[in-house]
C-alpha cells in the first residue's frame, strides 16, 4: 500500500556558506544566503520514490536563509516558527506537495567556529514533509506534531525514530475510504476520494478571497470559467498552493515562489492578480 509521505527533509545553512549572489563566506546579519538540502529521510538510494527535486530548498526558503543574533522571542512576531504549503509541478505535469515549518535555529558550532559566525548565533532551518497526495490538513498536522516532539524547546523525542515511524506507517487507504493513525497525542485521519469524484484538494479558498478585492475576485471567478491562464503574484507563502484548488477545472497550473527570466512571455498572456 502507497504512504502517504515520502520524504522528510531538513534545509538551511549548508556547510558551504554563500550569499545569493554567489559570494562565499560570511558577511552579516543584514545579508541573505542560499539555502542547501542538509538531511533527508529516507535517503535517495533506500526509497522507493524518485529522490525529492533539486530546487527544493530554494522553493522552501525562497528569501534565502538569513542569520540572526537570538532565536524565538516572545517579543517579535517575524521570529516565530511559519508554517505553509508549496506545490511543486514536475515536467510531466505530475505535482509535488509539499509542506513546511521554517524557524530559527542554533548554528552549528563547527560552522560558526570556520566562518567566524558569532557564538550563540542563529539562522534560518526548514523542515519539510514530502507528498505526492494533497492532503495539505494531514502534511501540516504530521509535521507540526514532528516539530513538537523533536525542535520545540520542550521536544526530547529522538528525531529518526519519530521520523522513521511517520514515513513508514502512514499509508494511503484505498480510494473512497479513511484511515487513521496515532502519532504520539494526536489522531490522523486520511481519506482519498473515490476514484469517480473530482481530485482531492484539502485547502480552503478563505484566505485567497480575503486578500482579493471584489474586481479582482470577479476576474479570477471568469478566467476560470473561460479557462485562460492565471498567474497569481503574492508575498503571503500560504496563498502559493491555491492553485491545487483549481485543479478540477485545468490539470497544468505551475506555481513556483519566484517567476523565471522568461516570465515576461508569459505574463503577456495571463491576467495577473496582485494583491499583497
Amino acid at each position: 500500500m502507497p504512504q502517504i509521505f515520502e520524504y522528510f527533509v531538513v534545509c538551511g545553512i549548508g556547510p558551504e556558506i554563500r550569499t545569493l549572489d554567489g559570494s562565499r563566506g560570511y558577511h552579516g546579519t543584514d545579508t541573505m544566503y542560499l539555502p542547501a538540502l542538509l538531511d533527508q529521510y529516507p535517503h535517495s538510494n533506500n526509497s522507493l520514490y524518485p529522490p525529492p527535486p533539486p530546487q527544493l530548498s530554494t522553493c522552501v526558503l525562497p528569501a534565502g536563509v538569513q542569520f540572526h543574533s537570538s532565536g524565538c522571542d516572545s517579543n517579535d512576531l517575524t521570529s516565530f516558527p511559519r508554517s505553509y504549503p508549496i506545490v511543486l509541478t514536475e515536467g510531466d505535469g505530475s505535482k509535488i506537495y509539499v509542506s513546511c515549518i521554517a524557524f530559527r535555529d542554533r548554528v552549528c558550532g563547527d560552522i560558526a567556529e570556520a566562518y567566524r559566525i558569532p557564538s550563540d548565533s542563529f539562522a534560518d532551518k526548514c523542515i519539510c514533509l514530502v507528498s505526492r497526495s494533497p492532503s495539505f490538513r494531514i502534511l501540516r498536522e504530521a509535521l507540526e506534531e514532528i516539530y513538537i516532539l523533536c525542535f520545540a524547546t520542550s521536544g526530547s523525542r529522538p528525531l529518526w525514530e519519530v521520523i522513521s515511524f511517520v514515513i513508514s506507517k502512514v499509508c494511503l487507504p484505498a480510494p473512497g475510504k479513511e484511515r487513521c493513525c496515532l502519532l504520539e497525542n494526536s489522531l490522523l485521519a486520511v481519506e482519498v476520494p473515490s476514484k469517480d469524484s473530482l481530485p482531492h484538494a484539502d485547502i480552503s479558498f478563505q484566505h485567497l478571497v480575503q486578500c482579493l478585492d471584489v474586481d479582482n475576485l470577479i476576474k479570477l471567478f471568469i478566467a476560470v470559467l473561460l479557462e485562460r491562464r492565471i498567474l497569481l503574484r503574492s508575498d503571503k507563502y500560504f496563498l502559493f498552493p491555491f492553485k491545487c484548488g483549481m485543479q478540477h477545472f485545468t490539470a497544468r497550473i505551475g506555481n513556483a515562489p519566484s517567476v523565471p527570466q522568461e516570465g515576461d512571455e508569459i505574463a503577456k498572456e495571463a491576467l495577473v492578480l496582485c494583491k499583497k
